[in-house]
């Protein structure tokens, strides 16, 4: 059974690459940087990260001199739930239920609104020859919501110090784990509204803005957007991780790109993968001290492509082997409802694995699913997975190369990324898949409404 998973999950990755490659195509949309995130994280590397029995470094190890890498989970998880082959057997078919899940999902949303499909297909095939235009003529309610924005974060920021931490942060020299045990204390704002505001909202409104003032030459909207860039970037640092400001930086790349081209030709995807290794590289070289022996190199390559691997296998050993599944007990909401406590598989799994329910390791939104209703978890939350990303294109893409669909691609990027390293309902809406998209519609909505003359208090005519 084992090797027949393995067999299923590289067939079911390869009809994803080809789905990606031959009826998406290598446009940037939600969708694509969604499958295509999901088929460099948890494809060849998951079956090559499993089949090495969770050895850090394996496929890199030739390149690199003699380095210390950290020790695999899998004797510890072995030692507590025996043969692992049943474990890894179910996250290879759930990998493989995931892909042809997400592939379901795509398609629903093409059949149900054929006409937005073809006109999304038709603006993505001429976006590169086009100029970018403005969806909205009055851009008051735009400047008054990256204002307050901007307001609100800079209260935040003066109010729990972030410059101050940030500074007693980079002050900590030679000792990371002195750093590390400061960032879980003071890393990041206690506020979940602030929260969601950096991590969701902000960094849409950043570009939006920036793109917004300089087509329309608007100065007032372009000092409000760069203080609204100010602070996010502040909030990002604040956070004490490598991951929010690389990120940042990422998105503004990708907005700046799309604003020239969507299509992801062999030198783009070159130049990004440089300068995506280089932003990761150089922020992980500024928040973590390496010591001696450990090669940065080799860490940046294990935590993108081995941890989130090694703990979706830890979550997929607890249950239900260590646990029963929840049965949406693991969801706050169904759990009030069911009158049980709400007990995120998170902390179960950190309580197992390493004795503390505050030490949390992210991955995959399938493990979530998994926790709560197996398989069949893993179907279904692929296939809206999927439904979203692809809905969020044809509402924002279908008119072609605009100002809000180059923000909104931007924003959903980092709503993709949180979506692999989390669970669906979190990504939604406090990674921004979700409501990013949700605010945008509103804020055009609105927008248009002014610009009637009836709006204005004139006659319509």
């Amino acid at each position: 059974m084992l090797t027949a998973s393995y067999l299923t999950a590289a067939a079911a990755m390869i009809a994803a690459a080809l789905y990606l490659f031959l009826r998406l195509r290598l446009y940037l949309t939600t969708t694509t940087m969604l499958l295509g995130s999901l088929l460099l994280v948890y494809g060849p590397a998951s079956l090559s990260f499993t089949l090495s029995s969770g050895e850090y470094g394996h496929l890199i190890r030739p390149l690199l001199a003699d380095v210390v890498v950290p020790p695999s989970m899998f004797p510890k998880m072995t030692s507590k739930v025996g043969d692992l082959g049943p474990v890894i057997t179910a996250v290879n078919f759930s990998l493989s239920l995931m892909y042809l899940g997400l592939i379901v999902g795509i398609e629903i949303v093409n059949r149900w609104f054929p006409a937005r499909a073809a006109a999304t297909e038709a603006a993505l095939a001429g976006w590169s020859g086009r100029t970018a235009q403005d969806d909205m003529s009055d851009h008051r309610p735009l400047l008054v919501v990256v204002l307050a924005l901007a307001v609100v974060m800079l209260v935040f920021s003066i109010g729990e110090n972030h410059i101050g931490m940030i500074r007693q942060f980079f002050a900590i020299k030679g000792d990371n784990t002195a750093r590390d045990t400061f960032r879980a204390h003071f890393g990041g704002s206690p506020n979940y509204l602030y929260r969601v505001i950096l991590a969701a909202v902000a960094p849409m409104f950043v570009i939006w803005g920036l793109l917004a003032g300089a087509l329309n030459r608007s100065w007032p909207l372009l000092v409000a957007a760069s203080l609204l860039l100010l602070v996010t970037t502040l909030g990002k640092v604040e956070t004490l991780s490598k991951a929010p400001p690389a990120f940042f930086l990422l998105q503004i790349g990708l907005a700046a790109l799309l604003t020239f081209t969507n299509r992801m030709s062999w030198k783009t995807a070159l130049v990004s993968a440089v300068v995506l290794a280089l932003v990761i590289y150089v922020t992980t070289r500024l928040i973590i001290i390496f010591p001696p022996g450990m090669s940065p190199i080799e860490t940046v390559y294990s935590r993108i492509f081995e941890v989130e691997n090694e703990t979706l296998v830890e979550n997929f050993a607890v249950f239900p082997r260590l646990q029963p599944f929840a049965w949406g007990a693991n969801i706050r909401p169904l759990a009030m409802l069911m009158g049980v406590p709400y007990v995120p598989s998170f902390s179960l799994v950190g309580s197992i694995w390493y004795g503390s329910p505050d030490i949390t390791s992210p991955t995959l939104f399938i493990a979530d699913a998994w926790a709560d209703f197996s398989y069949a978890g893993v179907v279904v939350y692929s296939i809206v997975a999927g439904a979203v990303c692809r809905s969020i294109d044809l509402l924002f893409l279908s008119r072609g190369k605009s100002i809000v669909g180059i923000a909104v691609l931007a924003a959903t990027f980092w709503g993709v990324l949180t979506l692999i390293t989390t669970a669906l309902n979190i990504a939604l809406f406090s990674g921004g898949l979700l409501l990013a998209p949700v605010l945008a519609a509103m804020m055009v909505a609105t927008a248009r409404h002014l610009a009637r003359p009836d709006a204005l208090g004139e006659p319509a005519r």
